[in-house]
């Protein structure tokens, strides 16, 4: 089966690839509006309808974050207008002094038919924030994301594609929701 991927998000689209399989991803680059919610699975949920609605076709969408303990889940949601607000650097310096470095990637899968309810899936994975910048590899929030059990950032991983649960995870889930359906 051939899953309409709606992203801007090259990085995306290489993970998704990289977990599905590049034969099993169309890609469709565009910016889709989002809601405003700190709940990243409802996100995806009204992009997906949105997106299938527009383009007449069942399609998946996805969205990601860092939600960092210390502040409340912050960035959370809001990770990518952030990232291009203040950036890596702007997040290392709101923890600066702070001991909690406790942090999760979600990711949200939405799918949804034309005319269908959509469906939304959640993939985490815990970790903790780097004290600066480490690595070149991966985008985002790579460089000062270390995961649960490792020592290195997702920057520092030249195969952090295939290393990172969250959106694998999530992809996982809506698999599996898709051959219950079949």
């Amino acid at each position: 089966m051939k899953i309409l991927f709606v992203t801007h998000n090259k990085g995306k689209v290489r993970e998704f690839k990289e977990i599905l399989g590049k034969e099993n991803i169309e890609h469709k680059d565009f910016e889709y509006p989002e809601i405003q919610s700190d709940d990243p699975v409802e996100i995806a949920k009204a992009g997906a309808k949105y997106c299938a609605e527009k383009f007449g076709k069942a399609v998946v969408v996805e969205d990601s974050g860092v939600f960092i303990s210390a502040l409340n889940g912050f960035p959370g949601t809001f990770s990518a207008t952030i990232h291009k607000q203040i950036g890596l650097k702007g997040i290392l310096k709101l923890m600066e002094g702070v001991k909690d470095r406790r942090c999760f990637y979600k990711s949200a899968v939405g799918y949804c038919e034309p005319g269908k309810e959509p469906l939304g899936f959640l993939g985490e994975e815990e970790g903790t924030l780097a004290m600066k910048e480490r690595g070149n590899h991966g985008f985002g929030h790579d460089p000062i994301f270390i995961p649960k059990g490792h020592d290195k950032t997702y920057g520092e991983m030249e195969d952090a594609g295939k290393t990172k649960k969250f959106r694998r995870r999530a992809l996982e889930n809506f698999l599996g929701q898709l051959r219950r359906k079949a």
